[in-house]
């Protein structure tokens, strides 16, 4: 599964975020899925017939980037941001975070 997020808009003064989970085979894959995703808004689905899978949509709001980046970086699958342009954000999130060895861990000074 891959997932792709961007940058909604503003609500209230809170940041919606929208992400978008592709290539989401099988039932048990769905409800890791909606386990993980719990607190989230369920907004919208689409089914591809002929490699049979779904695609999921969710959004959420956050109260500032740094939050939103907080739980990115925790995702348990592949996951990019991508901006208004339609090009990725250059930092690494989900998947790619947790394994990159240069990312900051809570011990340094």
């Amino acid at each position: 599964m891959k997932a792709v997020a961007w940058k909604m808009g503003k609500s209230k003064d809170k940041i919606i975020y929208v992400v978008q989970v592709d290539n989401v085979k099988g039932i048990r894959n769905e409800n890791k899925l909606l386990k993980e995703l719990k607190e989230w808004q369920h907004y919208g689905e689409g089914y591809d017939v002929k490699q049979k899978c779904k695609t999921l949509m969710f959004k959420h709001q956050f109260e500032t980037e740094d939050e939103w980046k907080s739980w990115a970086r925790s995702f348990p699958y592949e996951l990019v941001e991508v901006g208004k342009s339609g090009k990725e954000k250059p930092y690494k999130l989900g998947l790619a975070y947790q394994n990159s060895r240069y990312r900051r861990t809570g011990n340094e000074k």
